[in-house]
């Protein structure tokens, strides 16, 4: 499924984005989802295609691993309610 997506406030792209631009991101999609992204979902935001599902996969087995600073883990878990990392994750309600 892809989406798309044009409201993120970005710098000029350089085809990487950092991680508190695809916390946005991902934030944008639970909000509008109201769900975590499936492991192969992608959104495309101002025509570039952005793996939002393979990216929050690749964050819960760095948690999972130990491997992911504290500020990118307390970034993403004040989206989901209770722990994050596990699939079953729900988005906290967004207002």
């Amino acid at each position: 499924m892809t989406q798309t997506c044009t409201t993120v406030a970005s710098s000029p792209r350089t085809g990487l984005s950092t991680f508190e631009q695809t916390v946005q991101l991902l934030e944008l999609f639970l909000h509008r989802e109201g769900r975590a992204p499936a492991a192969r979902e992608s959104i495309t935001v101002d025509g570039e295609r952005v793996q939002i599902g393979p990216w929050l996969a690749k964050a819960r087995t760095k948690k999972r691993a130990g491997q992911l600073p504290a500020e990118h883990d307390s970034l993403l878990a004040t989206l989901f309610e209770g722990n994050w990392a596990h699939e079953t994750a729900q988005p906290v309600t967004l207002r």
